[in-house]
């Protein structure tokens, strides 16, 4: 007898396709098929079976001979698609990892291996650490949320191994399978080169970096249960575990575990451990405030570490009054740069800003060059002697004369990125030995080995140089601009603000010798510089959580950010109000705009904001009935849903 089974493939939409498996196949939930789709063959998952129907169904083509999907990844994936308004197809993809395609299914060999033992972790702690270690170690067996809150240079990676090698000591049956979400790139592959030096058989990367054959080895082992630590970006949480006993979210309160209107992968990362009753370690010197609210209300464990592995105290942070001043870097900030320089020891300058200058304007008629795709300003790189959007990518050569006025003086350069802040030390100071650290390069391993090998005194950099990096020799930063990432609208700026300023002035004096941070800022008497400088971190999150509560915003509540856009100015604004009035009055919704957006027209199309404010936190109201409001909407108008959005442009 024939039967019925609903097929997940992985396209962008948010559907099941049935089919007929014939009498001679085995096929179960979640086993991995290839089906013909129209007149093409797609791989796809078997996600449930399928009632009896009279119409004409397609056969099941083929079965692929791998481990199938269990069944708590298909709990999880079907909860991250409600929750975050996503197609599941697109998860099936992220399942697949990109790595079940027809080309490719005779290089996908199940082939079972000998299970090898875990390697030796090599780790050292002091008492701190150990306490810490200890107490992780008692909920290893359940389900529970730890925050592991430890110092810049605590020395919390070296604890969490420590929790790993207990896990592995006490699985009797060496199955267990451990997850380590790392926020970038860099970081993954820092961290996977230590890791290998004692255990290289038993570790598996993941990130888009890979080459179709590391990935697809990756995949196979993690599948196989032959990979036991996993060390991956965002959509590592997707993979097929065999046997997931742990995860760690390294940097937990980095804003690049949410890239754009996707899913959080840190949040999702608490949903996966409570689906398969497993702790999850949240790592951080400066956790997210809704960490710290859910410690504070008893929901998670909080397991802290005061003091830098290396004893040294905190660096000394000094402040610098730069409201009336001309100069991008400060006298104070020079002579310590020079003295530092002078002992031989390594300086960190942190500018959030690339390129070279901010805007270029003419002198004569004012006008500033833009970019014709959005409404804000290119952004000059000299080393390119280009104009670039940092948005939209659309990029021109710089100008000779200006093309408003025909004036043919140069144009003014206003503002300071990284390049003209390298400029400026290799004028102050001609034998520094000096480099560029941002997202724009592909080179930052080579950059980071180099600084390292104490070839490099000055690193010149934006956010990236923030993030979990150990350099025995660097002992003075140098912030430029404390101010820059206040200038925005985002509801999260102050916090935001503090954790970078914290993690950068953190990279200072992390070994033998004590630290300093110079911090430039325009307004010193700030809650956020104040809490730097006298180090109460505590206080400044009691303050934001006040806050907060008081405006009841996040995570007093949670927001779902609806962003219209369209090439129609008037069909984008009159689209917009007809969402708003489609959503019924209700006592725990509020619905906010909708309003132009901060950037209102981005890469050709104008763009108008709706926010939706929910006060009952565990309600899926909204999700459950969008698709009603908004089916109305001109199909040439485009609608992105940004659940627990952290960007407000």
């Amino acid at each position: 007898m024939t039967r019925v089974v609903n097929v997940l493939l992985s396209l962008p939409i948010n559907r099941l396709f049935s089919y007929v498996v014939e009498e001679d196949v085995k096929i179960a939930i979640g086993d991995y098929v290839i089906v013909p789709f129209g007149n093409k063959r797609f791989t796809g998952i078997v996600w449930q079976y399928g009632d009896n129907t009279k119409r004409i169904l397609k056969s099941i083509e083929r079965k692929i001979d791998l481990h199938g999907v269990r069944v708590k990844l298909k709990v999880f994936a079907e909860w991250v698609s409600q929750y975050n308004l996503m197609p599941l197809g697109i998860l099936a993809k992220m399942i697949m990892g990109g790595v079940i395609k027809l080309n490719n299914i005779d290089k996908l060999i199940n082939v079972p291996q000998e299970q090898k033992e875990i390697s030796q972790i090599n780790y050292q702690l002091n008492s701190e650490q150990q306490n810490a270690s200890d107490e992780i170690i008692k909920h290893l067996n359940t389900y529970s949320v730890i925050l592991l809150d430890g110092e810049t240079g605590s020395g919390k990676t070296e604890v969490y191994l420590s929790v790993i090698a207990k896990l592995y000591a006490t699985d009797k049956l060496g199955e267990a399978q451990v997850l380590i979400l790392l926020p970038e790139i860099i970081l993954t592959s820092q961290l996977v080169k230590r890791m290998r030096l004692n255990m290289p058989e038993n570790i598996a990367e993941w990130h888009s970096a890979l080459t179709p054959k590391a990935r697809r080895s990756s995949w196979l082992n993690i599948v196989n249960g032959n990979a036991k630590i996993i060390i991956g970006a965002r959509s590592a949480l997707f993979l097929p575990y065999k046997n997931l006993r742990l995860i760690i979210v390294d940097e937990e309160h980095d804003a690049s575990f949410k890239q754009g209107a996707a899913y959080n992968a840190r949040d999702m990362a608490i949903i996966l451990a409570k689906i398969e009753v497993i702790p999850i370690i949240l790592s951080s010197a400066t956790p997210l405030l809704e960490t710290i609210y859910n410690v504070k209300s008893g929901n998670y464990i909080h397991v802290r570490l005061k003091k830098r592995f290396s004893g040294t105290d905190l660096p000394q942070i000094k402040v610098v009054n730069m409201k009336n001043s001309k100069q991008w870097i400060s006298d104070e900030l020079f002579e310590y740069v020079k003295m530092t320089i002078e002992k031989k020891q390594q300086v960190m300058l942190f500018l959030n800003r690339r390129g070279y200058a901010q805007l270029a304007m003419c002198k004569k008629c004012g006008s500033k060059i833009s970019c014709l795709n959005c409404n804000i300003w290119l952004t000059y790189h000299k080393k390119k002697n280009r104009l670039l959007c940092h948005h939209c990518f659309y990029q021109i050569k710089f100008p000779e004369i200006c093309t408003n006025c025909q004036n043919n003086e140069p144009l003014f350069l206003y503002g300071i990125g990284i390049e003209r802040l390298l400029e400026e030390m290799v004028q102050l100071i001609p034998n520094a030995r000096t480099a560029i650290i941002s997202s724009d390069q592909k080179s930052v391993d080579n950059v980071l080995d180099l600084v390292l090998k104490e070839e490099i005194n000055i690193i010149i950099g934006t956010q990236i140089i923030a993030k979990g990096h150990n350099f025995p020799k660097l002992t003075l930063v140098g912030i430029i601009n404390a101010d820059l990432s206040l200038e925005n609208s985002d509801l999260r700026a102050a916090e935001k603000t503090y954790q970078l300023l914290h993690q950068v002035s953190g990279r200072s004096g992390r070994f033998s010798e004590r630290g300093t941070v110079i911090i430039q800022t325009r307004d010193p008497s700030s809650k956020i510089i104040d809490a730097l400088q006298h180090q109460q971190r505590d206080l400044f999150y009691d303050i934001e959580l006040e806050s907060r509560r008081k405006a009841n915003m996040p995570p007093f509540s949670r927001l779902i950010a609806l962003i219209i856009s369209g090439k129609s100015h008037i069909i984008t604004h009159k689209a917009s109000h007809e969402i708003v009035k489609n959503i019924p009055c209700h006592d725990k919704l509020e619905v906010f705009g909708p309003s132009p957006a901060a950037l209102n027209f981005l890469d050709g199309k104008y763009r108008y904001r709706i926010l939706l404010k929910i006060y009952d936190k565990n309600s899926l109201f909204v999700q459950k009935n969008l698709a009603l409001w908004i089916k109305n909407i001109p199909k040439n108008i485009n609608l992105v849903t940004d659940v627990d959005p952290i960007n407000f442009f």
